[in-house]
């Protein structure tokens, strides 16, 4: 007996290489075939009927899979009890879901937050950054952190942004603005409404005029020395942050959830990973048994990601000490009432339009973008894609 499985990155793969390992062990003359496979290539291999058994998910619309036939709904397999629906965060629980319909098993999560150097803070003599706090707190606390030379030119800057579409999203919703309507079926009066537009500029001025961020995107390789370098003394970004930090980095950082823009409480922004079930699948027991090993908190392998990004149930969040551990017990907080994105929601289409390569491009060009007449242009693109 043979299953085959999707994986797009080297540190799932790892886990499902742990997982495969346990399973055939126990399940003598099964095979697990673990296959990279790329976005576009696993579309095709759906239309051509020779999908893998077990699916990566992404995050993307649970309902928009079901109904397009491509995974299996698990509500009928979930009856065994072999995971605990109430033990998942909420938010994680219900990006797996569509009208009652479960369409996967979440393994990991990743949530934005703001990092900041305490050092820098009590340097200053500035008080550290508390939940409920403001983007005009913000600002201001990035303004006095900034350093220059005696040229004026910025050495230290007093925040870092990345210049990406998903920590922005948080933002915008706090503003009461939004991307799309809650269904993601239409932009007009979402992306393009005045709070959206506003949350936008404000973002967009912390690079120009208020240069209190830098315009490059520092990655995920280069950030972490800029950072311990007192090169920035705050750093928003997602959970995954705190993975390369040492003993000495994990006392010297401090971490809180994203400021509100707006009068609009804040939620977060949640992005969920997680496998599903094919339609096309030949043995679904089979495969509900190897999902079982895979993603329980109560096996190795499921175990194992925790390691690798923010757990998704509270078990595992105690299993693993992130719930006790004080840079990651802010982020897990936030999975009681954060949301998709609308780029989940949509399926990715949104992305078509806009995506962080438009967004960055009007980050170095700031000063000659009219926010207002871009966004209404990318709504109207967007609502008659949908509805031609």
């Amino acid at each position: 007996m043979r299953l085959t499985v999707t994986v797009s990155d080297d540190k799932k793969q790892k886990v499902l290489e742990m997982a495969k390992k346990k399973f055939e062990e126990k399940h003598r003359g099964v095979f697990i075939e673990i296959e990279p496979l790329p976005r576009e290539i696993l579309e095709q291999r759906l239309q051509s009927g020779s999908a893998p058994d077990l699916i990566e998910w992404d995050g993307s619309s649970i309902g928009g899979l079901l109904d397009r036939g491509i995974i299996l709904e698990l509500n009928t397999l979930l009856e065994d009890g072999s995971f605990n629906l109430l033990d998942f965060y909420p938010s994680v629980l219900q990006a797996t879901k569509d009208q009652g319909r479960i369409g996967a098993i979440p393994v990991m999560a990743e949530v934005p937050g703001v990092f900041y150097n305490k050092a820098l803070f009590d340097q200053a003599g500035i008080p550290y950054p508390k939940e409920n706090w403001t983007w005009d707190e913000f600002v201001k606390k990035a303004r006095m952190l900034n350093r220059y030379d005696v040229d004026g030119e910025v050495i230290r800057y007093g925040a870092y942004l990345v210049p990406r579409l998903l920590p922005v999203e948080p933002l915008v919703w706090s503003n009461g603005g939004a991307f799309l309507s809650e269904d993601g079926m239409k932009a007009a009066g979402y992306l393009d409404s005045a709070e959206t537009v506003e949350a936008i500029r404000r973002y967009l001025e912390m690079y120009h005029p208020l240069e209190v961020t830098p315009f490059e995107d520092v990655g995920r390789d280069t950030w972490f020395s800029c950072f311990v370098h007192h090169k920035m003394a705050m750093y928003y970004d997602a959970n995954w942050t705190i993975k390369p930090m040492g003993q000495e980095q994990r006392e010297t950082f401090g971490v809180v959830m994203p400021p509100r823009m707006g009068a609009e409480p804040l939620r977060n922004i949640v992005q969920v990973y997680g496998y599903c079930i094919s339609a096309q699948c030949q043995d679904v027991q089979l495969a509900w048994a190897f999902l079982q090993e895979l993603a329980s908190p109560h096996t190795e392998p499921g175990r194992e990601w925790a390691k690798h990004n923010l757990v998704v149930s509270r078990t595992a969040a105690e299993i693993s000490g992130q719930q006790s551990d004080p840079l990651y017990s802010p982020f897990l907080k936030s999975l009681e009432n954060a949301r998709q994105s609308a780029f989940d929601v949509s399926s990715m289409k949104l992305w078509r339009f806009w995506n962080n390569d438009a967004f960055q491009e009007w980050i170095f060009r700031e000063s000659r973008i009219n926010v207002e007449e871009r966004l209404g242009r990318i709504a109207r693109q967007y609502d008659e894609m949908l509805h031609t």
